[in-house]
């Protein structure tokens, strides 16, 4: 659904054919075509993921792909990558570091930092969620996030992160002692009538949030309403509405090994 978007701010990272880049965490590889057009047969990727099962669909995927350049799959921790020191150009590392603690990131962003050459790129990008979506009632979803930063867990620590630290990434790249950086804020939003794929990504998130009112310690009177709003087939649901709309904020900060 947000393939523009998302393949524009990888594009405004300006990776230079012939690069070695490394696509740190990369789940099950669907920024891996992209950054294979951007360095061309010259150049050569890696691909490293924390989960087995990840590496397997992008070992697969690749040879389905035929892509223009090599590209090496290979499980790995971000926070212990297991390159030598200035082995690639770049680092690409997308929606991955709201899972991380505070502490974590500063590692990985030093471990970014050992395997990119001087004057390499290290590129995070990730999303400052929760979503808006609309209509809704008034300070409904504020609500629920509120009482979701307040709780324990992963679900509380990834609110608590994507609001509190994501739309500050610059600074965190900054600490880590990386040069001329910048950030750049790109909003995706989608409004009614909603293409097949926009409607099913809302119904998945307003899914989300009725599971989240259901957990959090929100009113009995919200968790109704989520419960009635989150219906697929209720004309209340914002994929129904004929002035729904969805809004995703996504932030991308990129950095220079000094």
């Amino acid at each position: 659904m947000a393939r523009p978007e998302y393949e524009a701010q990888l594009r405004a990272v300006d990776i230079q054919p012939g690069w070695r880049v490394l696509d740190a965490a990369c789940g099950a590889g669907s920024y891996l075509p992209w950054i294979a057009d951007l360095v061309g047969p010259s150049g050569s990727i890696a691909a490293l993921d924390l989960t087995p099962e990840n590496i397997a669909v992008v070992e697969r995927r690749v040879t389905e792909w035929s892509l223009p350049c090599p590209v090496v799959a290979e499980v790995g921790d971000v926070m212990a990558l297991p390159y030598p020191d200035g082995a690639f150009d770049a680092v690409w590392f997308a929606n991955t570091s709201q899972y991380l603690e505070d502490e974590q990131l500063l590692v990985t962003l030093g471990e970014f930092s050992r395997v990119v050459r001087p004057g390499g790129v290290i590129a995070v990008k990730d999303s400052t969620g929760p979503f808006p979506v609309y209509p809704l009632p008034p300070l409904l979803l504020t609500r629920l996030v509120a009482a979701a930063s307040d709780a324990e867990g992963t679900m509380g620590s990834l609110v608590r992160v994507s609001t509190a630290r994501t739309p500050f990434l610059r600074r965190w790249l900054e600490r880590a002692g990386m040069q001329e950086v910048q950030q750049h804020h790109t909003p995706i939003e989608r409004w009614a009538p909603f293409l097949p794929l926009e409607r099913q990504m809302m119904i998945a998130r307003v899914g989300l949030f009725a599971r989240m009112a259901q957990q959090f310690a929100v009113s009995a009177d919200d968790r109704a309403i989520w419960e009635r709003v989150s219906d697929p087939e209720s004309p209340d649901h914002p994929a129904n509405r004929p002035d729904g709309y969805h809004h995703e904020g996504n932030v991308l900060a990129v950095g220079r090994v000094p």
